[in-house]
């Protein structure tokens, strides 16, 4: 029984031992992530923890491929296809139409290899929909990267969940790769957590974002139902509604959809008063019992259209509570990124 989540242990013992030599190739290069008028952390901050993340990720389902002799390489490819990307971005720029793109192949990638979403008669309508659902996951993780350890935090109670109902069925595909991407946010954990000593980058949070849509969809796969989607986007509610948010509040005010603010839950918290590390605190409480609700719907103990509109109607009134429609005076335009890691929607 423990083989099979062996690929976390070893996802977390790679990243945590790839760390330390991440942290002297940034400084021997200069590599920081520089402070601005709308990011909250000061000083100059290694952002290269990504690198380690993909490390673990690596090695963790190099262990599944061995032990389950299992050749699919695919999900791996496609993993790695945005995790370049997203080192590049963190050590150049790339434009955010360019990291769009490339975010949409990877939608195309997993369909054309059956993970699909199947709403439509039409291949092209789900082909569609399956591009568009990767490539806003990938960006929910990015814009919910603005804080210390919150997406890595979030992903690792959101990982959890994949795990419980990977359980149900058995799926050694779902709980390798859910392992080890526990594995690797845990490990970056070990610096990233309040207060960081390193940043994820752009690399970190766009593997989280592609691997957490790669277990929506394979989850998915194994339940051909149309709400079989329910389950993964009540795990995926926090980053999913701060993300739509982000989008709604832009469009409310005429602004560019790649123009950056800081008017996200978290830095609404931050301006009230809260801490770092209580901001943490509630979101990865909140996503415990997200992940709590979801795998109640996945064993049938809960009905997942219910308990999908109760939780979408909470955060709606949590986020007219916040005032989180409420344009930013403080945007900035595309080329400037609102946080310290610079999201791939911006």
């Amino acid at each position: 029984m423990f083989t099979k989540y062996l690929p976390g242990v070893v996802a977390l013992l790679i990243c945590l031992a790839t760390l330390p030599l991440v942290n002297r190739l940034a400084h021997r290069f200069h590599l920081y992530d520089a402070t601005g008028p709308l990011k909250i952390h000061r000083g100059s901050v290694p952002r290269l923890g990504g690198i380690a993340m993909f490390a673990g990720l690596l090695c963790g389902y190099a262990i599944f491929c061995v032990s389950s002799r299992e050749t699919t390489s695919i999900p791996l490819l496609v993993f790695a296809g945005v995790w370049a990307v997203g080192v590049i971005d963190d050590l150049k720029g790339l434009p955010a139409i360019f990291r769009f793109v490339v975010q949409i192949g990877a939608g195309a990638a997993v369909w054309l290899a059956g993970w699909r979403l199947e709403w439509f008669s039409s291949p092209f309508l789900d082909l569609a929909a399956t591009c568009l659902f990767v490539a806003f996951v990938v960006n929910a993780l990015n814009l919910l990267d603005g804080m210390d350890g919150l997406a890595a935090g979030t992903a690792v109670i959101i990982c959890i969940g994949f795990l419980l109902i990977a359980a149900i069925d058995g799926n050694l595909l779902e709980i390798a790769v859910s392992a080890s991407l526990l594995g690797a946010c845990a490990g970056v954990l070990a610096v990233n957590a309040p207060p960081a000593k390193m940043f994820m980058g752009d690399s970190g949070s766009t593997l989280i974002g592609i691997v957490l849509a790669f277990l929506s969809l394979n989850w998915v796969r194994d339940h051909s139902s149309p709400r079989g989607i329910v389950v993964p986007l009540i795990f995926l509610s926090i980053p999913i509604a701060d993300a739509i948010l982000a989008i709604l509040r832009r469009a409310r005010a005429r602004q560019r959809l790649f123009t950056g603010d800081r008017r996200h839950f978290y830095d609404i918290l931050l301006q009230r008063g809260w801490t770092v590390e209580g901001v943490l605190r509630l979101s990865m409480g909140i996503t415990a019992g997200l992940a709590f609700a979801g795998w109640l719907c996945a064993r049938g103990i809960a009905e997942d259209w219910i308990t999908g509109i109760a939780v979408g109607c909470g955060l709606a009134a949590s986020a007219i509570l916040l005032g989180s429609l409420q344009p930013d005076l403080t945007s900035v335009p595309a080329n400037q990124p609102e946080t310290p890691i610079g999201p791939a929607i911006e």
